[in-house]
């Protein structure tokens, strides 16, 4: 029975080698041009590369074969950039993670198999390879939570930050100037990530409605993407500007206060069913003894 398990695991992943090198992904367009562009000449000795930590290594590899197999993964990608985490030690870690879920029941069955009790070797091999996959995708939620977190916090920064950028254009400021010298009155880390965007268009010489669309584009917020594409339309009226501020600053306070209002009212309801669950609980405890006496008459 184990024999054939292993001949069929081994059968199984030389057909998906054998159909990977027949007819190969389609790799993603925007990866490959990313990876053409990144390919610089190469100044690292010898000695360098021996240095290296394995870990950096394993990681650039990762994101590597990630790459030419087509897998661009957007939306970890967007995540890890709003957390400002490498792509390259985040799948070393859900490699490691994966690792770990695989040995743990070998393990246990060897601890098991020393006491005497036979557990043979393709049931913790089966929870093995299960475990592997569940415990490879923990850091990929973990990342999806606190991301959806600070997109929640950059998306109430926002409504701030287009206030401050409409009064500097009432005081005779304009576009290219207000939008920089807002994201240095705010204080906390949205500002400064708005800050960073600003500051590098004008070392690299791009609009900043430019670099705040590439920036939303890039931690995959809509409202910095929309705003970005919104001002490279209207960027020569200064009335327009401000009127087109004004309301989505206005739009995106009320879009907040009607999901705070929906998330308190989720909670009173979670209250309200534990409550009557409570309740209920404790009418069955004190009737039970009525009820038992009642049947055994």
């Amino acid at each position: 029975m184990i024999a054939a398990l292993l001949v069929g695991a081994a059968g199984g992943v030389g057909l998906l080698a054998l159909v990977w090198a027949v007819v190969p992904p389609r790799r993603d367009l925007a990866a490959a041009v990313a990876a053409i562009d990144s390919r610089r000449p190469s100044t690292i000795t010898a000695n360098q590369d021996i240095q290296e930590p394995f870990k950096d290594r394993l990681g650039r590899w990762l994101t590597v074969l990630l790459e030419r197999n087509g897998f661009a993964v957007p939306k970890l990608r967007a995540n890890l950039a709003l957390l400002d985490r490498p792509l390259e030690a985040h799948l070393v870690s859900m490699l490691a993670m994966a690792g770990f879920g695989l040995s743990l029941p070998l393990l246990v069955g060897l601890v098991v198999n020393a006491a005497g009790v036979s557990t043979g070797l393709s049931v913790p091999l089966l929870l093995g390879l299960a475990l592997a996959v569940g415990f490879a995708m923990l850091p990929n939620s973990s990342v999806a939570t606190a991301a959806a977190v600070r997109r929640d916090e950059l998306r109430r920064a926002m409504a701030c930050y287009l206030d401050l950028v409409s009064m500097a254009l009432a005081g005779g400021r304009g576009v290219p100037e207000a939008l920089p010298a807002a994201s240095q009155l705010g204080r906390g880390w949205s500002f400064d990530v708005i800050a960073d965007a600003l500051a590098l268009a004008r070392y690299s010489g791009t609009t900043p409605w430019e670099a705040l669309r590439e920036l939303g584009e890039r931690v995959d917020v809509a409202e910095l993407r929309d705003l970005g594409s919104a001002l490279s339309l209207v960027a020569d009226d200064g009335a327009k500007v401000r009127e087109s501020l004004r309301a989505r600053a206005a739009t995106a306070r009320a879009r907040q206060l009607a999901e705070a209002e929906g998330a308190a009212e989720r909670a009173s309801n979670s209250i309200t069913n534990a409550q009557l669950f409570l309740g209920f609980s404790f009418l069955l405890f004190l009737g039970y003894p009525a009820v038992a006496a009642v049947m055994a008459i």
